[in-house]
């Protein structure tokens, strides 16, 4: 009986200690589970998805999530919608914490901070067909040697012009350089009756930078971190925007910084602006309006004209999927990664929302090339210019966008502009 007694109360006691073991976990230190928790319990895995997009290209996303966890039963799949302009920091907040999702949805610009705050898993020994994706898309995920992103959409801006306002002037192609651009321009204006023959956005430096580049400047040597911004091209391709407001008066000079996307597709939706800048994400929301809804092929998309020395360039941009490098289910995570990229994915995010794929091969894909807005965009890409590769990267903009407005309203000259612009990223590593 004592015997038995000892026995039972040693168990006990064994049973106590094992519990108390386990301890508790601290909220959030573990983004989706314990690793193999799904598979030790028989259920599924839970994965967590940050997706950025809107919420009608989500759905698409969902629908592609959907097929993935028929085939994958074992990976259950939440897909989070982030507001774009919160996602960045609250991933570094989330990450900080130990407890971002498992993929993000990622903007370009955030992949090299996010490496080198060491966020990422590095995916070169997954990611084995690099060789089927878009060179320029690849390069922003990419840092310090190792590829830590799979890209997922990319884009550039265009010229996108009317077919049908240009066809009565007289043009029956787009302008190829920037001298023929303005004589369209000049053609198509008539300020009496709010008609322009361009609709230029001042308020985002972003619109800016195909002058920039087709008249000879840059932004940044990412070897050397060397300033491209206060060079003699880049001053002229400001000068000439402004000179195509002032002295050729062929765009509006419209100052509501905030609401001037929304006015420029108005315009240009309208048939009041013959020709506008702007990215494939545009393509559906302009196709409704009065100018093309009854006629698509209205619209009509070409590279950045050349400037006086033949330079061209688009500011490459996209979004890739990256996995989180303290993420418990990084396999359950990859799978999905590989999923969502397959040509089957990337295909159908393509012909439903309008964007542009990442994979050479989506390209030749008879459905594809069927779609002519791909197909003209692809165009594009081939001169498209990415956008400086380093850690702070994604907080160039800032300064820009900030001088440039203030040489469009006359507060700066352009050279006093650029020289504020690298005063400001001397902050971020660049050397003058």
């Amino acid at each position: 009986m004592r015997l038995g007694l000892r026995f039972a109360l040693v168990v006990l006691l064994l049973i106590s200690l094992l519990a108390g073991c386990g301890g508790k976990e601290e909220p959030g230190s573990q983004p989706t589970g314990q690793p193999n928790e799904g598979q030790a319990s028989g259920k599924p895995v839970k994965i967590t998805f940050w997706n950025t997009m809107r919420d009608y290209e989500a759905a698409v996303v969902q629908e592609l999530i959907n097929e993935f966890e028929k085939q994958n039963p074992d990976i259950d799949v939440e897909m989070v919608t982030v507001p774009f302009g919160e996602a960045q920091n609250k991933f570094k907040v989330a990450a900080q914490a130990g407890n971002a999702p498992d993929v993000l949805r990622a903007e370009v610009a955030w992949i090299a901070e996010f490496a080198a705050l060491g966020f990422l898993e590095p995916l070169d020994e997954k990611f084995t067909d690099q060789d089927d994706f878009l060179p320029s898309a690849l390069a922003y995920g990419k840092w310090n040697g190792k590829t830590y992103a799979v890209p997922q959409v990319t884009d550039a801006l265009a010229l996108l012009y009317n077919k049908k306002l240009l066809a009565q002037a007289g043009f029956h192609r787009a302008p190829e350089t920037w001298d023929e651009f303005v004589q369209v321009a000049k053609k198509l204006t008539d300020p009496s009756k709010d008609q322009w023959g361009f609709y230029m956005r001042q308020s985002e430096a972003y619109f800016t930078l195909p002058f920039i580049w087709s008249f000879g400047g840059g932004l940044i040597d990412v070897e050397t971190m060397k300033p491209l911004i206060n060079t003699e091209g880049a001053i002229k391709g400001l000068e000439f925007v402004k000179k195509l407001r002032d002295e050729y008066k062929v765009f509006k000079d419209d100052r509501d910084f905030p609401n001037d996307y929304n006015t420029a597709m108005q315009y240009f939706k309208s048939g009041k602006a013959a020709m506008i800048l702007n990215g494939p994400w545009a393509t559906a929301d302009i196709l409704t309006g009065e100018a093309f809804k009854d006629n698509p092929d209205n619209l009509g998309i070409a590279p950045i004209p050349q400037g006086p020395e033949g330079h061209t360039g688009s500011p490459v941009g996209g979004h890739s999927y990256v996995i989180y490098s303290k993420s418990p289910h990084k396999e359950e995570a990859w799978k999905l990664v590989q999923f969502l990229s397959t040509k089957e994915a990337q295909a159908k995010l393509v012909l439903e929302l309008g964007l542009l794929p990442t994979r050479k091969s989506v390209y030749e894909m008879p459905e594809v090339k069927a779609n002519r807005i791909i197909t003209d965009f692809k165009a594009v890409m081939e001169n498209a210019t990415p956008r400086p590769v380093f850690p702070q990267g994604g907080l160039i903009f800032a300064a820009m966008d900030q001088n440039f407005q203030a040489f469009y309203t006359g507060k700066k000259t352009a050279k006093e502009a650029v020289e504020a612009i690298v005063k400001e990223w001397e902050k971020l590593g660049v050397k003058p």
